[in-house]
């Protein structure tokens, strides 16, 4: 319980001296924040899975206290990492993205990650759609079409 109470002291004290940033966030802590978002997505996929495994052991008839002091480890880290989180988004004014929720297609890193490499194949696609677009018509701005179209007599 005095965990949380110095949480909330450190959100209060953050509340009551943090100006209104936005539009001044050094780049530096616009990256840590994404930084420490990427990785309190990546313990909240490692604590489903370990909540997976441990729910098998259960059924499977064996105590998973191994398992269970794991969860206990990674919900701390998520725990300190989500604090670090609001206290950057109180100090700088950002927005919190929402941690994955377990069943979604958040929770697959596969899944995320190929939906990233489809967006960069699709951006990289385009690119080269629009680079061959420019090419024809310097192509065919080049083409003198009176000569072209002189028909010999």
């Amino acid at each position: 319980m005095s965990s949380n109470r110095i949480a909330l002291a450190i959100v209060c004290a953050a509340f009551a001296c943090a100006p209104s940033l936005a539009a001044d966030v050094p780049i530096e802590v616009k990256s840590e924040f994404r930084q420490n978002v990427v990785k309190r997505d990546r313990l909240v996929r490692q604590l489903a899975s370990i909540d997976s495994k441990a729910a098998d052991a259960v059924v499977a008839g064996k105590a998973p206290v191994a398992l269970h002091a794991q969860q206990t480890e990674l919900q701390d880290k998520i725990d300190l990492l989500q604090l670090r989180i609001e206290t950057m988004a109180v100090r700088w004014n950002l927005d919190i993205p929402q941690p994955p929720k377990p069943g979604s297609e958040d929770m697959d890193e596969s899944v995320l990650s190929e939906k990233r490499i489809d967006t960069a194949f699709t951006t990289g696609h385009e690119r080269t759609d629009r680079a061959l677009q420019e090419r024809c018509r310097q192509m065919l701005a080049t083409i003198d079409y009176e000569t072209f179209l002189v028909r010999p007599l």
